[in-house]
């Protein structure tokens, strides 16, 4: 299952950087829309990713080390 499936983000999920290829590991890509807005700054990106219900899961297919990346194009 990819976040978009399970945060239920609909057409949505096409404007997001997990879209489409890392789904089941959002956690990794700053920008991802999420709450509906993207959050570019690790910092606040990593916080939001550890409160994630789909983080959590058992969807989530990678473990989560503190590091995120940042490509903008």
């Amino acid at each position: 299952m990819h976040c978009w499936d399970f945060h239920h983000c609909g057409e949505k999920k096409k404007t997001c950087p997990a879209f489409p290829g890392s789904g089941n590991s959002c956690a990794s890509l700053a920008g991802t829309i999420g709450s509906g807005r993207p959050i570019l700054a690790f910092r606040q990106k990593s916080e939001r990713c550890l409160r994630c219900a789909f983080f959590q899961s058992e969807h989530y297919a990678e473990e989560f080390d503190g590091a995120l990346e940042f490509d903008p194009f």
